[in-house]
């Protein structure tokens, strides 16, 4: 299993050797740049035609400076036809630490994709869906409520759990609550570390639901992944499949 990197997430089983190189690299221009976030870029490209659209949940490689390379970051808009794909990215690195002062509005940005597995269309429609994000790894997370929000599919009962270090300060809880808001079914709840609310498998095993088998989707870091899917086994949840899109920091 290759784990790349970084301000996203990367599909199991996905190693470079199976890039398809450039038969899928795009061209296009940065046309909006935000920082909703002291530490997280926010940036939008339009790709036009030569884009062929993406699943939410997938990733693409971002080359911005050729001098520095391509960067894989998780995909964090749903699919609108129309060749745009937004990033949401977090300063983990030397590159994008303070990346919003690095390219500009209007900058060519080369971009190869999509690529990954973590797709809400492959989940078991009989089981109960338990969502998990860590951090950044929300990403796939909003790229899944806003393509449910903007299509005829109807929304799963799932249970999103979102953990963060500071709820008050953190931008993405009121995105994810307005998202959820427009999307029944999906009951969110906000974990935030510095008021002693750490997610477990117990607290994921209460609610009533441990009698039907349950589909587990985690986005995030390596060592809260490992202490809730070994937790899981000693709980009642019936444990019907858990899915992992974990991510190292570099």
């Amino acid at each position: 299993m290759a784990i790349l990197l970084l301000g996203g997430s990367i599909a199991s089983g996905f190693s470079l050797t199976g890039r398809v190189g450039r038969r899928r690299q795009v061209q296009g221009t940065i046309i909006s740049i935000n920082t909703p976030a002291r530490d997280v870029t926010e940036v939008t490209c339009d790709l036009g035609p030569a884009w062929h659209g993406h699943r939410a949940g997938q990733f693409a490689f971002v080359t911005f400076n050729t001098m520095e390379g391509a960067h894989p970051f998780t995909i964090a808009s749903a699919d609108q036809g129309n060749g745009t794909v937004t990033f949401l990215i977090k300063a983990l690195g030397d590159f994008t630490r303070n990346l919003s002062h690095k390219i500009r509005v209007g900058q060519t940005v080369k971009i190869e994709g999509p690529y990954g597995r973590f797709n809400f269309d492959r989940r078991n429609r009989k089981a109960h869906q338990i969502w998990i994000a860590g951090g950044i790894g929300i990403t796939p997370f909003l790229a899944w409520l806003e393509a449910i929000d903007t299509t005829t599919v109807t929304a799963p009962e799932a249970d999103l759990h979102y953990c963060t270090r500071n709820a008050d300060q953190d931008p993405m809880v009121e995105r994810l609550r307005e998202l959820c808001r427009d999307v029944p079914g999906i009951h969110l709840q906000i974990h935030d570390s510095t008021k002693g609310e750490v997610l477990s498998a117990e607290k994921l095993s209460t609610g009533g639901r441990s009698s039907r088998a349950a589909e587990v989707w985690f986005c995030g870091p390596e060592g809260l992944s490992q202490a809730i899917e070994k937790g899981l086994q000693f709980t009642p949840l019936r444990l019907w499949r858990f899915h992992k899109e974990a991510f190292q920091f570099r």
